[in-house]
């Protein structure tokens, strides 16, 4: 008796001890309510040790005749200590924020009041006084309102708040921090600065209420009549000063971007001045022509690309630029002056001096950006390290107002950067830049930007890699990672990343187990099986994550016809158990895109093999009926939820369903150039298809990846020509050509076709041109040739490409590219 007595007391001091962990009681509360029943017998109570104290309950010798007492004192303590905000549906605090107050802490009020009806269903009134009158309310202020460390000026209610825990916890306050004390009868929530105050409101709702916004649009809110919070103090801020995911998610829908504690890159940089801006500070198209030593000089030429950061005139245009536009708008800190998206940088005998002083071609744009820098001393300005630029310079350090854009572009991402011998480089400069900047915004790249839909298994990396770059001084973060709708896991990857930005070392299982459960329900378990499943393959080969690369590449590992066999068993599962019609459902299907997209794109791959749209049969090719379902399926599901893009180019669900069908429409029965032996000059580059000219007559019309049946040809023009085997009267012959600005893709200029019977002389059929600067072009080009052809065993193709971009295109002036696919003789 004497035992059970003891495990029960035990067991009740184990749970007072876990209640003040949780600031809802107080030690001293405990120790009064047990030494003034009795329970316990006398001890020493002159010290004041919190966890100490409870070492010594535990062994105490308890008398028995109190332990239903203590129990009962266990309860009612807790009971007592809540600050009950509605009760049975009616509402018993306001709110109320300073007469005077900051819009972000307004904005965190109304979040409050609306949270609150949407639980509840009912309204905290909300009041904007500085009145003393603070019974039962929500107090939401700004630190610097509240002044010295013992306000005089203040509401008294307040002051009870003033603890040594709560004047502790002030001090550490920092924009986007928060502070909540709760007592009984009113609640002090005081932001550091900025979005502090709406993050706090966001901190009791998920922490205390369980609500959570999965998505925009995707929120929860569980519905109870009385809404009671525990005494606490409690503090928090973000690791990052700046947290970036980037994406449609966030960019539109301020909402959601506010509950994911996240920023928009427009609320620091000013308007048009995030990045690649030095054609917008000195146009090439205004200055090139007078004046072509403004910019780089390479390869024996001035070229419009970059500019030349050593002429005076160029620091003289860049001020006077700079000046107008912060004139325009003042209250904007940040302002980038930094390179065009491409590979050139000056090379004139000026910069190639500085560049070999500073053993790196950043070592010119730091002394440019310097002495900006020097003109704008309240400004930020910010330069990229990016590509070639991206190695820290020897000898000059970055000033004091001059942020570091470092980007992690060329890395693999199957593996944490720390750990991946591929990734020496970047980790030797990041460090480097760390040693001589304070001011490093870094920008990662967790996304595949040809395709954006496909399998991308990178979840594994989010935290050792945040983690990695937070150790090395990095502090301001903007993760480019899919962020739109049907965008593969996307809902997932941004509200992930967003809590390792705050947090980096949050409990990932933990978050990600609650987010597959919270969003797609009870099917959540068998997303997890499949993201399991997926992390543990592409573990096993370590293979290179290309955030450009073509599901064809990943056909033998990750995404086998092994593997997707089981991850489409996880995703019947998953659909199973949800309830036809119902949100759950939708969003399983929308997730389950990734690996039809995948299964698409291999058998376009693999079009008559087994994994291919078509079987043969006695010569014919017979199309797969699972095949045809399969992208009728995958075309609906994107229709259903609005799925507006397939990649960063802009393709959509339509235009892809539509050169999907037109690519499974394979030109076998009477194409006359089926398989036929073509030759070229010179030959396409190597990078794509293997150079593999076998493509131009497979049967199989390139779609809208000029990664996979395209061959590509840059700034240059050239010859195709194809052997029919005999002669023979074709009514119409064809080639097609590709249109992907974003990579620098172009429409040629023009097409002529020829034939000859012998090979050896030759007759011209026709000239197409395609008109005007390319602006708008459809994806696919068909050139068809189909008068005054004639008798012919050889077709020939004279290929002349634009050989540069144009004006209009970012990076105009640099070489195009041409690419063609399949030839067709009817």
């Amino acid at each position: 008796m004497v035992a059970s007595t003891q495990d029960k007391a035990t067991s009740c001091a184990t749970a007072y001890f876990n209640l003040i962990q949780l600031n809802i009681i107080s030690a001293v509360d405990i120790r009064r309510s047990m030494f003034e029943c009795s329970m316990f017998e006398p001890f020493d109570v002159r010290n004041e040790p919190s966890t100490n104290t409870f070492q010594g309950m535990l062994t105490m010798t308890i008398k028995p005749t109190f332990i239903l007492l203590f129990l009962s004192l266990h309860v009612s303590i807790f009971a007592q200590k809540k600050a009950v905000l509605v009760k049975n549906g009616q509402p018993q605090f306001s709110i109320i924020v300073p007469a005077e107050s900051a819009d972000f802490d307004e904005q965190a009020a109304l979040l409050l009041q609306s949270a609150v009806k949407k639980i509840a269903g009912c309204e905290l009134p909300i009041v904007k006084t500085d009145q003393t009158n603070l019974n039962k309310a929500v107090y939401i202020t700004s630190n610097n309102f509240l002044g010295a460390s013992q306000p005089a000026g203040i509401p008294k209610g307040l002051k009870k708040h003033f603890t040594p825990d709560f004047q502790a916890k002030r001090a550490a306050l920092m924009d986007d921090a928060f502070l909540i004390s709760i007592q009984k009868d009113h609640i002090l929530l005081v932001s550091g600065g900025k979005k502090g105050a709406m993050y706090g409101v966001v901190h009791l709702l998920e922490k205390y209420l369980d609500c959570r916004m999965y998505a925009p649009g995707a929120e929860v809110m569980p519905p109870k009549s009385t809404i009671a919070l525990p005494i606490l103090c409690e503090m928090d801020k973000p690791v990052n000063s700046v947290r970036i995911v980037n994406g449609v998610l966030t960019q539109q829908n301020e909402a959601y971007r506010n509950w994911q504690r996240l920023n928009d890159h427009q609320e620091e940089f000013a308007k048009g001045y995030y990045v690649h801006t030095f054609n917008r500070l000195v146009p090439w198209e205004t200055y090139f022509t007078p004046h072509p030593e403004y910019f780089a000089f390479m390869g024996g030429k001035r070229i419009i690309d970059q500019l030349c950061l050593t002429n005076p005139d160029v620091f003289d245009l860049t001020v006077k630029k700079l000046a107008e536009e912060m004139a325009q708008q003042p209250e904007k800190k940040w302002w980038s002056v930094s390179q065009g998206d491409n590979f050139s940088y000056c090379q004139c005998d000026q910069c190639a001096k500085i560049t070999a002083e500073e053993a790196s071609a950043a070592g010119p744009i730091i002394h440019f950006v310097n002495k900006v820098a020097a003109r704008f001393p309240d400004k930020m300005i910010s330069t990229l390290a990016y590509q070639y630029s991206r190695k820290a310079p020897k000898h000059v350090k970055p000033a004091d107002n001059v942020q570091i854009m470092l980007c992690t572009i060329e890395l693999n991402r199957s593996k944490n950067i720390e750990n991946d011998p591929l990734s020496v480089s970047f980790l030797k400069d990041i460090t480097d830049w760390g040693k001589i900047s304070k001011n490093i915004y870094l920008w990662d790249y967790t996304v595949n930007f040809s395709h954006h839909i496909t399998p991308f298994p990178n979840l594994h990396t989010l935290q050792n890699n945040i983690q990695f770059f937070t150790k090395n001084g990095v502090n301001a973060h903007f993760q480019q990672t899919n962020a739109s709708v049907g965008h593969e896991f996307s809902e997932l990857k941004a509200y992930l990343i967003a809590r390792l930005l705050w947090n980096p070392n949050v409990n990932v299982d933990s978050v990600m187990t609650a987010f597959l459960n919270g969003y797609y329900g009870a099917g959540g378990v068998f997303i997890q099986k499949y993201i399991n499943q997926l992390t543990s393959e592409i573990k096993k080969t370590g293979e290179w994550l290309d955030i450009y690369g073509h599901p064809t590449a990943h056909a033998n590992t990750f995404l086998s016809a092994g593997n997707m066999a089981l991850y489409n068993g996880f995703f019947d599962a998953a659909e199973s158990v949800c309830s036809p019609g119902g949100d759950h459902l939708q969003r399983i299907k929308t997730c389950r895109l990734a690996i039809q997209y995948a299964a698409l794109e291999i058998g376009k791959n693999d079009m008559f093999g087994p994994r291919g749209f078509y079987t043969e049969k006695e010569g014919k090719f017979i199309l797969k009926p699972q095949m045809q379902q399969l992208m009728e399926d995958f075309y609906a599901v994107c229709q259903q939820n609005r799925v507006k893009n397939i990649n960063e180019a802009g393709l959509t669900p339509e235009e892809y369903y539509q050169s999907t069908k037109r690519f499974i429409q394979v030109q076998v029965e009477g194409n006359r150039a089926f398989r036929q032996k073509t030759t070229a000059h010179p030959m396409p580059s190597p990078k794509y298809s293997h150079a593999d000219l076998t493509i131009l007559t497979n049967g199989v019309q390139g779609a809208s990846d000029y990664k996979a049946h395209w061959l590509g040809w840059e700034a240059q023009d050239f010859e195709l020509r194809l052997d029919l085997q005999t002669t023979t009267r074709p009514q119409s012959i064809q080639i097609s050509t590709l249109y992907d600005p974003k990579s620098w893709i172009l429409h040629p200029k023009s097409v002529t076709c020829l034939v000859s019977e012998d090979g050896v002389t030759y007759r011209s059929v026709e000239t197409q041109t395609i008109e005007g600067d390319q602006r708008q072009e459809k994806v696919t080009h068909n050139f068809s040739f189909d008068k005054n052809i004639g008798p012919c065993r050889y077709v020939k193709f004279e290929v002349k490409g634009t050989q540069k971009l144009f004006n209009w295109h970012p990076s105009a002036g640099y070489g195009s590219w041409v690419f063609v696919d399949e030839i067709v003789v009817r």
